[in-house]
């Protein structure tokens, strides 16, 4: 992932962002779904083959419904959700 706005720490930027995302799918009574989410952007660099983290600097974003989120966060999800769909049709699951 690369940073829209990388981070500067002692003159040196971090342009990259290390992902950890737990999305948790659920139905609801009414046939819709919602789904929980956890997500850790970590400003990241790299230097002569070092990888270089920023962790101090993470960025958390927990969700506990999409309920009420905004139109980029349900894009995201919605995009996840169906690069998986796929990925479960191409496996046969």
């Amino acid at each position: 992932m690369n940073a829209t706005n990388p981070i500067e720490i002692d003159g040196k930027q971090y342009p990259k962002l290390s992902l950890n995302l737990a999305i948790s799918g659920r139905y609801l009574g009414d046939g819709s779904s919602d789904a929980n989410v956890a997500m850790r952007l970590v400003p990241t660099r790299l230097e002569n083959g070092e990888v270089i983290t920023a962790d101090e600097s993470a960025i958390g974003i927990v969700l506990g419904s999409l309920a009420g989120s905004d139109e980029a966060t349900q894009q995201a999800v919605g995009a996840i959700q169906a690069a998986l769909q796929s990925y479960i049709a191409a496996k046969g699951l």
